[in-house]
C-alpha cells in the first residue's frame, strides 16, 4: 500500500480507538451518576403525575368506607402504587409517592380521620413502617430499573464502538484495494500505452496487437473491480437493481464460463434433464457463477465442476453447485469468507468481494448461497434459486459442457 494509503488507514484506526475510548469513558461516567438520575426527567414527571392520579383515585374510592379493615386495604393499595411509581419513575418518584401515601393514610384512614393527629399508636407504627417499606421498595426497584438503563446504554455504546471497528476494517481493506488492486491494472494499461507511444521503438504488428490486448485486459480487470465495489455499495444500501424473470440456469452458467475464457476450458458442466426454469435475474446469475468458478480456479488448483439439478422430488428450487477438490475452507471460517473485503490468506489477488457479492446477489433474488465440504476434500458452493411459477422441467436430455482437449 502507498504511503498515503497507510496514512489514511492509520488515521481510521485512530478514529476507531478514539470511539472505543469514548465509549469506555461514557460507561465510567454512568457508573458514578446517582442511580435515580439515569432515568429521563420527562419520564420521572410522567410517573409522578401517574402516581398522584392513582393515589387520588384510590383515596376517593376507599375513604368513604372507614374502619380498620379499610386502613389495611388502603395501605396495601398504596404500597402497590408506590411499586408502580418506582418502576415507572425510579427512586425519587417512589420516595415521594411513599411519603404522600403515608400522609394520605394518616389523614383519611387513621382515627381521628381528617386530622394529622393519630389516636392509636398501632396506626402510627403502621404508617411509619409503611413509609419505610415504601422507600426501601422504591430504592430496590429504582436501582434495578437504573441498572437496566445503564446496561442498555452500555450495550448501545459498545455496539457503536464495534460498528466503528467494522467500518475501520472495511476502510482499511478498501484502501488496500485502491493501493494495489486498482493500481495494478492501471499500471499495466499505462505501461502498454506508453510503450505504444514510444517514438524510438519500431513495433511489429504482432507486438502492437499484444500491447493493445494487454491494455484491454488491464482495463477490463479494472472495470470488473469497480463494478464489484459499486455493487457492494448498492447491496449495503439495498438499492441493487434486480430484474427477475423465468430463465434457464444452465444458459447463464454457460455464458459465465465463456466469460472466463481459456481459464474455464477444463470446467465440466452437467445439468439434470428435470431442471425447471428459475425465477432470477440472468445477469446476476451469470456474475454469481463467474465469481464462484473464478474463485475455485484461483484457489483450488484442480478439477472444477458445475452441476445443476432440481431440489426435491417435486422441485421447488434449482440448485447450482460449483465443486472443487482444493484445500477447502475450515468450517469455522466459512461465514467469514462471505464478508466483504475478507481474504483468508495472502495468496492470490483480489480484494475479497467475490463470495460476498455472490451471496448478496443470491439473497437479492430470493435465493441463497452456502459453502459445504466436498466429499473427498475440497469446497462445494451451492446456489439455490426459486423456480419460476407455472414452469415445468424440460424433456430434453441432460446437457453437458465437457473439458476442452
Amino acid at each position: 500500500m502507498s504511503a498515503d494509503g497507510c496514512g489514511l488507514a492509520s488515521g481510521s484506526r485512530q478514529d476507531s480507538r478514539r470511539a472505543l475510548t469514548a465509549a469506555r469513558a461514557r460507561r465510567a461516567r454512568l457508573l458514578v451518576v446517582p442511580r435515580f438520575a439515569m432515568l429521563p426527567l420527562r419520564r420521572q414527571l410522567a410517573a409522578a403525575l401517574a402516581a398522584a392520579l392513582l393515589l387520588s383515585i384510590a383515596t376517593a374510592t376507599l375513604a368513604p368506607f372507614g374502619g380498620d379493615e379499610t386502613f389495611v386495604v388502603a395501605a396495601l393499595v398504596y404500597q402497590l402504587i408506590v411499586v408502580i411509581a418506582a418502576v415507572l419513575g425510579g427512586l425519587l418518584v417512589a420516595v415521594g409517592g411513599a411519603v404522600a401515601a403515608g400522609a394520605l393514610l394518616n389523614f383519611f384512614f387513621a382515627a381521628p380521620v381528617h386530622s394529622v393527629a393519630i389516636a392509636d399508636g398501632a396506626h402510627l407504627v403502621a404508617i411509619v413502617v409503611f413509609v419505610v417499606v415504601g422507600v426501601i421498595v422504591g430504592l430496590v426497584v429504582g436501582q434495578s430499573e437504573a441498572r437496566l438503563s445503564l446496561a442498555q446504554q452500555t450495550a448501545a455504546a459498545e455496539s457503536r464502538a464495534l460498528a466503528a471497528q467494522e467500518a475501520d476494517r472495511v476502510k482499511t481493506a478498501l484502501l488496500t484495494a485502491v493501493g494495489h488492486d486498482l493500481r495494478t491494472p492501471l499500471a499495466a494499461a499505462s505501461a502498454a500505452a506508453t510503450s505504444l507511444a514510444a517514438q524510438d521503438v519500431e513495433w511489429t504488428p504482432a507486438q502492437r496487437a499484444e500491447l493493445v490486448d494487454a491494455q484491454i485486459a488491464a482495463l477490463r480487470r479494472l472495470e470488473r473491480l469497480v463494478d464489484d465495489l459499486l455493487d457492494t455499495s448498492r447491496l449495503d444500501a439495498g438499492v441493487l437493481p434486480v430484474v427477475p424473470e423465468a430463465m434457464r440456469v444452465e444458459d447463464a452458467a454457460s455464458l459465465a464460463l465463456d466469460e472466463l475464457g481459456a481459464d474455464a476450458d477444463g470446467v465440466a458442466m452437467t445439468a439434470d434433464a428435470r431442471v425447471p426454469d428459475a425465477l432470477a435475474d440472468p445477469v446476476l446469475v451469470q456474475r454469481i457463477v463467474a465469481n464462484l468458478v473464478g474463485n475455485a480456479l484461483r484457489h483450488a488448483g484442480g478439477a472444477v465442476g458445475v452441476r445443476i439439478a432440481p431440489v426435491g422430488a417435486k422441485p421447488d428450487a434449482v440448485e447450482l453447485a460449483v465443486v472443487d477438490h482444493g484445500p477447502g475452507i475450515p468450517p469455522d471460517l466459512r461465514e467469514a469468507a462471505f464478508r466483504p473485503f475478507q481474504r483468508l490468506d495472502d495468496r492470490g489477488t483480489g480484494v475479497g468481494l467475490g463470495l460476498a457479492l455472490a451471496r448478496g446477489f443470491a439473497q437479492a433474488m430470493g435465493g441463497d448461497l452456502v459453502a459445504q465440504d466436498t466429499p473427498g476434500g475440497g469446497l462445494t458452493c451451492r446456489l439455490r434459486l426459486p423456480i419460476a411459477p407455472g414452469t415445468t422441467a424440460p424433456g430434453s436430455a441432460p446437457g453437458a459442457r465437457e473439458p476442452s482437449a
